[in-house]
Parts: C-alpha cells; sequence; structure tokens
C-alpha cells in the first residue's frame, strides 16, 4: 500500500550527509570517476536519495541506496532499463538509458531526460490541448508493454485483498463511506471474473504516472520503471489514470469509470481493448488503484475532493456493469 503525502521540503542536513555519502563512493570506485554530483532533488529517508549530476559530460540522475532492500531494487531496475533499451533507445517512444551500477550496486546513474513531465506539462496547457497527448501516452506504454504480453491465468484474489487492507488506513470519513462501497464493488467484479480464465499480462512499468513520463520535442521518455514485474495491463493503465483524477486533471469533462474518459478511450484502442476488458478487467483495477493510494491525513482538502469525485463517479458506471 502506498500512503499519499503533502508535499514536503527537503530535510538539509540529511540531504548534505546523502550528498556526502555519494562523494565518498564517487571517489572510492573506479566506475564513478567521471561522475559529479551537483544537488540533491529528492530524499527518501531510510531508503534512496535521488541527486543531479554529470556522468562525464552527460547531464545525469544519480541514485544512492540507503538500504539493502533499495539496493536490490536498484539491481532490478537496471536489467528491466537493460532490457527495454533493445527496442526503446530511439525514436517516437524512449526509455532513459542507464549508464552506470556501481559502488556494490548502492550507486545507479542514469541519463537527465531533457522535457517536460507530462503531467506538468497538461497542466500548462488548455484543457482541448491537453486531450490531444493522451494517444501518445498510450502508445508509449503499449510499445513498452507489446513485445512480452500474453494472456495469463487470472489472479484477481491478490488485488482485492491489497486494496481491501489499504482501505483500512483511510482516515478521512468521506472518503472511507465511498470507498467501502467501491470495495463491495470490487468483490462483485471479483465474482463475475470468476468465469474469466484469463487476462492480458506483460512486463509493465508499475508506477505508470504522467510524471513517470517525460515530454521533448518529437519523443517521449519514461522513467522510473523500477523492478517491472508481469502484471495485468490494465494495471497501468489504471495508475495513470487515477492518478490524475485524483488531482483534478479531467480535460474532458466527461468521466468513464472516474477518470477522465477520453483518456480512458485513448488506452482502450491503444491496446485494442475487448468489451470485457474495457467494462470489467480495467475498471476492476481501477477500483484497486482508487482503494490501495491512502490520502495522508494531512492531505488538502481540495485533494479530498478530487477523491471523492472519483469514487462517486466510478460508482456510478459500476453500477451500470455490476
Amino acid at each position: 500500500m502506498n500512503h499519499l503525502t503533502p508535499k514536503t521540503q527537503l530535510d538539509p542536513g540529511a540531504a548534505a550527509m546523502a550528498q556526502q555519502r555519494l562523494v565518498e563512493l564517487t571517489a572510492t570506485d573506479p566506475a564513478l570517476r567521471d561522475t559529479r554530483v551537483d544537488r540533491v532533488l529528492r530524499l527518501v529517508p531510510g531508503r534512496r536519495a535521488i541527486l543531479a549530476g554529470k556522468f562525464g559530460d552527460r547531464p545525469a540522475i544519480c541514485r544512492l541506496s540507503l538500504h539493502p532492500d533499495e539496493t536490490q531494487l536498484f539491481a532490478a531496475e537496471w536489467q528491466e532499463l537493460t532490457r527495454a533499451q533493445a527496442y526503446m533507445s530511439d525514436g517516437p517512444f524512449r526509455t532513459v538509458q542507464p549508464l552506470a551500477l556501481a559502488a556494490n550496486g548502492q550507486v545507479m546513474v542514469i541519463e537527465h531526460v531533457a522535457g517536460t513531465p507530462l503531467l506538468d506539462l497538461l497542466w500548462s496547457m488548455e484543457a482541448p490541448q491537453r486531450l490531444t497527448r493522451f494517444p501518445e501516452a498510450a502508445a508509449w506504454l503499449r510499445h513498452y508493454t507489446k513485445p512480452t504480453e500474453a494472456p495469463t491465468p487470472m489472479n484477481r484474489g491478490p488485488w482485492r485483498s491489497w486494496a481491501e487492507s489499504a482501505l483500512a488506513k483511510q482516515t478521512h470519513e468521506p472518503l472511507l463511506a465511498l470507498e467501502t462501497r467501491v470495495l463491495q464493488k470490487m468483490k462483485q467484479l471479483s465474482r463475475i471474473l470468476r468465469d474469466h480464465s484469463t487476462w492480458r499480462t506483460a512486463i509493465c512499468h508499475g508506477d505508470f504516472h504522467p510524471n513517470n513520463l517525460i515530454a521533448g520535442n518529437d519523443h517521449m521518455t519514461g522513467i522510473d520503471l523500477g523492478g517491472s514485474n508481469r502484471t495485468p495491463i490494465y494495471r497501468d493503465m489504471a495508475r495513470f489514470l487515477t492518478h490524475m483524477a485524483r488531482r483534478g486533471m479531467v480535460p474532458s469533462g466527461q468521466r468513464r469509470f472516474g477518470v477522465d474518459a477520453v483518456a480512458f478511450d485513448a488506452f482502450a484502442k491503444a491496446f485494442d481493448l475487448t468489451e470485457d476488458e474495457a467494462t470489467l478487467h480495467l475498471p476492476y483495477l481501477i477500483c484497486y488503484e482508487t482503494l490501495v493510494r491512502v490520502e495522508h491525513p494531512d492531505m488538502p482538502s481540495a485533494r479530498i475532493k478530487h477523491g471523492i469525485a472519483l469514487a462517486e463517479t466510478l460508482l456510478k458506471d459500476l453500477r451500470q456493469v455490476i
């Protein structure tokens, strides 16, 4: 379960310690000798630090592990980035280029991608223009998943269980009431899906939200792939769509299963979703993403209102199919 938190300021002391640690590692590992560290971009205490710098003369992002578990994740992400680079190193749909994995796996260096994170770009555009970017985002995801797509026995149970466990941590009463009903509908969907032996899976991004796509002049680059695993293809779509909806990014003014209808249809078209996939499989994972990301107790009221709108309109459409 991911706990959604308000934005917080970087702890200067912890940031300085992380930067010093990375400087020490770059001085002792020959693979990092051409690495220069400029500043800390993000710090997850006890987990990792993200720093900007250079790798030789190339702008780069350095990730520093602060925990053994994070070091293992670096290894998995390095493997996935290397795999994806075989077919996504150039052209309109790309993945970020891995540059170095060193210091016993504690430091991973990747290229710094020029461009604008997609959600930031959407906010800078007028609503009609925003709609033109959704087919591109959906096409990026399909390009990424298509080589590994395959029908797989349906494992609906864990998604339902993870959603139910997360709901127990919801502290906002208006959301709790609505999301309890969403969970009920998710369980009803799960019973319907007992008659579906398979659904499509692939090696998926795992954290596919709009700001993990960087829009350049003539291409789009995916970042933060993590140790991507084989999961239902609908999970990445649901992550992208609900991430926007819970932030009030619904530029078409119309919703389908709680999220922007035009964006929903862009993914349905890019993946050639069948009727069952569009009305059962994807909504099932939209329920999961709606419930599994629990708002922090101090989340601003505007975000809570967006969450309420997401849950209310999701329930409305679920009633049409259940």
